[in-house]
C-alpha cells in the first residue's frame, strides 16, 4: 500500500507512540474501576484511546489524498525537548516564573518567525496564567520564586 497522506500518517504514528508510553505507564498502578478509579485508569483510557485514534488516522492516510512532508526540522524537536525537560528539573529550584521564562525562551530560539516583543508578551501571560490557575486555583505548592 502507498501512504497518499503523510502528514496523516505520521501523526497517526505519533499517536501510538503516546499511546504506548501511556499504557506501559499504568500498567505499574492500580486500576481501580469505574466507579473508584485507581491511579493507572486515566493513563489506561487514555492510551487506548490515542491508539484509536492513531490507527484510524494512520488508515486514512492510505486512503485520503494529504500534503506531503518536507524534510524533517530536527531543531524545534530538539528545542522543544530541552525546554520541556529543564522545566521538569527546574521547576522545584528557580520556581514558576523563571522555569516558564525559561522555557518560552528555548522555545523561541527554535521558533524563528516569533518577534521578542511576542515572545515576551507570551512569557508574561504564561507565567500571570500559571500562578492563576496552578497556585491559586488548584492551590499546588509549587515555588513561584527560586527557592534558596
Amino acid at each position: 500500500m502507498k501512504i497518499k497522506a503523510e502528514k496523516e500518517f505520521w501523526s497517526g504514528l505519533m499517536f501510538l507512540a503516546f499511546a504506548v508510553v501511556a499504557i506501559v505507564m499504568s500498567r505499574g498502578y492500580s486500576l481501580g474501576r469505574a466507579g473508584q478509579m485507581g491511579p493507572g485508569y486515566f493513563p489506561l483510557a487514555l492510551g487506548v484511546l490515542l491508539a484509536f485514534l492513531g490507527a484510524i488516522t494512520i488508515s486514512q492516510s492510505f486512503v485520503k489524498e494529504g500534503e506531503k512532508l518536507d524534510a524533517l526540522r530536527l531543531g524545534p524537536l530538539l528545542t522543544t525537548a530541552l525546554s520541556v525537560v529543564l522545566f521538569g528539573l527546574l521547576i522545584e529550584v528557580a520556581g514558576l516564573v523563571i522555569s516558564v521564562a525559561l522555557v518560552i525562551a528555548i522555545l523561541g530560539i527554535g521558533l524563528r518567525s516569533a518577534t521578542w516583543l511576542e515572545l515576551t508578551a507570551l512569557t508574561v501571560g504564561l507565567i500571570v496564567f500559571a500562578i492563576a490557575v496552578f497556585v491559586f486555583a488548584l492551590q499546588l505548592p509549587l515555588p513561584i520564586w527560586p527557592t534558596v
